[in-house]
């Protein structure tokens, strides 16, 4: 038996744009280190896909979130347990209040992200 995989376009994919593919692939369930108190742009493919904001916000951060290699499904998770008087705007679709422990959950949806999930911790 044969597999052919195809482009979005149709044509076969030779062996070095499959590898091309899936060395390009974001980790699923890995979890970054610590942002500290820094406003930070997530990437897909180079981004841990799982974000903490472990230490004590002192200004107002943000969590810019970039449509860069972005594709249906791809997604985010962005967990605040360090606290302080300053919120937590994540890419302005969920804003984490001050002194709230809380996870927000982002989702691409083949144009843009989208809020999918928000719990306090």
């Amino acid at each position: 038996m044969t597999i052919t995989t195809r482009s979005t376009k149709g044509s076969a994919l030779t062996h070095a744009e499959m590898d091309a593919n899936f060395t390009g692939l974001q980790p699923r369930n890995t979890v970054g280190s610590d942002v500290g108190d820094a406003d930070v742009t997530l990437t897909v493919g180079s981004s841990a896909p799982i974000q903490q904001y472990a230490t004590t916000l002192t200004v107002n951060r943000t969590v810019t979130l970039s449509t860069t290699g972005a594709v249906d499904g791809d997604s985010f998770r962005v967990v605040r347990t360090g606290l302080g008087a300053f919120t937590l705007d994540v890419g302005g679709l969920k804003t984490i209040a001050s002194a709230t422990a809380a996870f927000v959950d982002v989702s691409y949806d083949g144009s843009a992200w989208v809020l999918t999930g928000y719990g306090a911790l």
